[in-house]
């Protein structure tokens, strides 16, 4: 999935787009209690890849609608 995230000042309480819930994006190797609410559909994992722009800000959402996989990054 390559679609641009929404800019917004904070985590929506949820999505704009059809009401789901947002969750966190977490970058990285998930261990113990990520592992766990991963499996609890508590967080969603988002790779290990970083994208940047030419600035070296992130291209990255930070957190992601659980049911239309709408995107979110903080700007």
């Amino acid at each position: 999935m390559d679609m641009k995230p929404i800019k917004v000042s904070s985590k929506p309480e949820k999505c704009p787009k059809c009401g789901g819930k947002v969750l966190d994006v977490l970058y990285g190797m998930p261990m113990g209690e990520a592992v766990e609410a991963y499996e609890r559909g508590e967080l969603i994992l988002g790779g290990c890849c970083i994208r940047v722009d030419e600035e070296g800000n992130s291209l990255m959402p930070d957190w992601q609608c659980k049911k239309c996989n709408a995107q979110f990054i903080e700007e």
